[in-house]
């Protein structure tokens, strides 16, 4: 079982090192599914450490320290970034998400960097562009960009790029509008 993990780990760190967007890894494993052995793919203590930060900042109405804190851990954000109450940014790997200037991310959004299924584990890369907006109790999932000036409507699942200017809603996203502007 170690040697199966090594490869992986070998993979992974390439992955993280690199600019994919998304790797998706086939699990052989003994245990019924990918996420039983999770613990292998990252550090167990460094994850305890990154989901109570991001318990803390759940709370924290301000702004600028959330964001300290935030980076501390690894999210790379820009200026004038807002970052609601209630958000979840995934604690196993934060500095793969990126939140470009002015952008704001809705009460209870969700940013998600890794996924676990029967057969396979996935990571990726969660980029924010400029100006974005994502809206409240939204999914971001992994290996997903949101364009600049972008706008992912309220309790929306975005599974796949949202390009600069464009308005999606819905499970899963779908198009809304082509903006002419920024609003």
């Amino acid at each position: 079982m170690a040697a199966a993990f090594g490869w992986i780990m070998k993979e992974l760190e390439g992955f993280l090192k690199g600019n994919e967007k998304h790797l998706t890894i086939e699990y052989k494993g003994d245990r019924l599914n990918a996420a039983c052995e999770w613990y292998k793919i990252r550090n167990p203590m460094r994850i305890a450490v990154n989901a109570m930060i991001m318990q803390i900042c759940k709370k924290m109405p301000s702004i600028r320290a959330k964001n300290a804190l935030y980076r501390m851990i690894g999210v790379k954000i820009g200026k004038d970034v807002v970052i609601s109450p209630d958000v979840f940014i995934d604690p196993f790997y934060p500095e793969l998400i990126e939140i470009k200037d002015g952008a704001i991310i809705g009460w209870g959004a969700r940013l998600i960097t890794h996924e676990f299924t029967i057969k396979h584990i996935r990571i990726g890369r969660v980029k924010i562009g400029k100006q974005a907006l994502i809206g409240a109790f939204s999914t971001i999932r992994s290996g997903v960009d949101i364009g600049d000036n972008a706008i992912v409507a309220i309790d929306t699942y975005a599974n796949k790029d949202v390009g600069k200017l464009q308005e999606v809603g819905g499970v899963p996203e779908h198009n809304i509008k082509k903006l002419k502007r920024p609003i």
